[in-house]
């Protein structure tokens, strides 16, 4: 069968011209007969139907396929009934017979046994009540007819039985494995496709304690339920024993996962691996990741789900995800919890993948780094915060503070010779001064070793960039690190900061935070403020710079300059008038 939508558009509409035009011909060249005016539209209109389907080729999914062929084996029957027993009568009806063979090119074996059950009695009937139809020539035509149909549902049936399980009656692993490939080359590349591996839990007991007719009965019954519940457009195969698979086109993992909670309820107890279709991944490439992801969850235990997040976070895929639109920056304010005011915005990148939709950080920045692909992604999002930072400060009135921005720098960007170079000459480029700029790495970056890290950094604070230690106290830093790094801030991990308030052991060392980063010179923020009471214990004890959902969640651009870059200096009012402060 051909697979790919536009080799089936090319045999189709060549196929149609084949037939179309010397059709044409006929009606045109051959002695007056009233049926010329109808063959001659006929042959007009396959030929546009012909050369239609050649160039919206690729277009040609499996409904279309039906409705041409249906189109096409019509206008062949009306050939037979409009020539009214001439000789080209028979050939009319014989062309009956490349059209069913086009069914069984194109069509799925199973869903092309209708053609030559519809088309060939058909013609043979036409043939028949031809008026003046000779006995013999009908029955040659009969003949030839019904042996193109007896070959065609023999092939079929062998097409078929290669390709279904013999138990459940859904494709088996070569089936489901042609399935697979057809689908990941006829499907738009923005739609999502996910592949669920299954495996029954407990099988093995059922066969062991009622017998394997027993088994074989629960694997039937298990297959009924399943297709009962999938969506229609899913596809279903059994790979071997009690594991299944099935295929999910436009539907992301997260909607897997949903489908997959509701089929618990009915159906014997299952482990899942899902795995959503990669840009240029192979059919085998789709179901080795699924498979990983389903011996990771068979490993928690009985009822076990878990996800293979692939490798899309390729160097072309996340340079192609910028060309594309698909990344973009949020900024959260650094709030001055005395006055209200922001002093500065931390710009934080989000990814919205074309199938897997929005995707946490936490997911692919990792992926990102193990890739390289951190590189370019770093150095985009470097300069369009840079750049935003230019325009808002350049916006400002007369008098009033800068508004700066932090950027997240890793240890592997940060491992680059020429990183500190490149951050200063942006900023020179888009008219920021250095002063407003800061560049965060983790303690646990800071702690790389690796000379390149302290060369940048130092080059960097050098040149006027505030370099800040992101998620202090969740790594393992000595006090002499702290001392050599000579770090100008010090931002608290909001796991310390949460605890405030909640009689545990952690708000002392939120405190100790405080009081070795005033000993030390530095400036303080704590992350993941949520509450008044967190503020005020913050402001007790001398951390005045925050950043929380007290004050503000991560904004678009417009909003954080409309809400955040304008405000005056002694604006109190703020925590009472923002609507984000409750």
């Amino acid at each position: 069968m051909f697979n790919s939508a536009s080799s089936v558009g090319i045999l189709l509409g060549s196929a149609m011209l084949a037939f179309g035009i010397p059709l044409l011909v006929y009606a045109l060249n051959f002695e007056h007969h009233p049926a010329d005016v109808t063959l001659g539209s006929l042959a007009l209109a396959l030929i546009c139907s012909g050369a239609g389907v050649l160039v919206w080729r690729r277009q040609v999914t499996v409904p279309v396929r039906h409705l041409v062929l249906c189109w096409f084996g019509a206008g062949t029957l009306i050939c037979v009934w409009a020539t009214s027993g001439d000789a080209i009568t028979h050939t009319f009806a014989a062309t009956v017979s490349a059209v069913v063979l086009l069914a069984f090119a194109i069509i799925p074996s199973r869903i092309a046994l209708w053609y030559p059950a519809v088309l060939i009695p058909a013609a043979v009937l036409s043939l028949a009540l031809q008026p003046g139809a000779k006995l013999d020539n009908v029955a040659m035509s009969a003949l030839l007819a019904l042996g193109t149909g007896a070959g065609l549902t023999w092939f079929a049936r062998s097409a078929i039985t290669a390709d279904t399980d013999w138990l459940t009656g859904v494709l088996n692993f070569a089936g489901f494995e042609r399935a697979t490939s057809v689908l990941l080359r006829d499907t738009h590349p923005g739609i999502p496709i996910t592949l669920c591996r299954i495996d029954l839990d407990g099988f093995a007991l059922v066969n062991e304690r009622h017998g394997h007719e027993a088994g074989d009965q629960a694997l039937v019954e298990f297959t009924a339920q399943l297709r009962k519940r999938l969506p229609t457009s899913a596809v279903l195969g059994r790979i071997e024993g009690d594991a299944f698979a099935f295929l999910l086109p436009g539907r992301s993992s997260s909607q897997a996962q949903t489908l997959l909670a509701g089929l618990r309820s009915a159906v014997m107890g299952f482990s899942t691996g899902i795995a959503t279709h990669d840009a240029d991944e192979s059919a085998s490439e789709l179901f080795g990741r699924a498979g990983v992801a389903l011996y990771d969850a068979k490993r928690v235990g009985f009822g076990g789900m878990s996800i293979h997040d692939g490798y899309y976070a390729s160097i072309s895929a996340v340079r192609q995800g910028i060309m594309n639109g698909e990344f973009h920056i949020l900024y959260q304010p650094c709030v001055d919890m005395r006055s209200g005011r922001a002093v500065g915005a931390e710009a934080l990148v989000r990814w919205n993948h074309p199938t897997r939709g929005p995707i946490s950080p936490v997911e692919f920045i990792p992926l990102c780094e193990a890739s390289g692909s951190i590189h370019a992604l770093g150095h985009w999002v470097l300069e369009q915060a840079v750049s935003a930072a230019a325009h808002w400060n350049a916006a400002q009135p007369p008098g009033y503070e800068p508004v700066g921005v932090a950027v997240n720098a890793s240890a592997r960007e940060l491992m680059t010779p020429d990183y500190a170079d490149r951050a200063v000459a942006l900023c020179q480029a888009a008219g920021l001064s250095v002063a407003n700029l800061g560049i965060e790495a983790t303690e646990t970056d800071f702690g790389t070793a690796s000379d390149n890290v302290m060369v940048n950094t130092e080059k960097l604070r050098a040149a006027g960039v505030v370099i800040s230690m992101d998620d202090f106290g969740t790594g393992f830093s000595s006090l002499e690190r702290l001392t050599r790094m000579r770090l100008d801030i010090m931002k608290i991990d909001r796991a310390f900061i949460g605890t405030i308030g909640s009689a545990t052991a952690d708000a002392p060392i939120a405190d100790l935070a405080i009081r070795l980063g005033t000993a030390m010179s530095l400036g303080i923020i704590a992350e993941g403020v949520e509450t008044r009471e967190q503020a005020d214990w913050l402001i007790a004890r001398g951390c005045f710079l925050a950043q929380g959902y007290l004050y503000a969640r991560p904004l678009p651009l417009d909003d954080f300059v409309r809400d955040w870059v304008n405000i005056e200096p002694d604006s109190t009012w703020w925590f009472a008038s923002n609507p984000r402060s409750l």
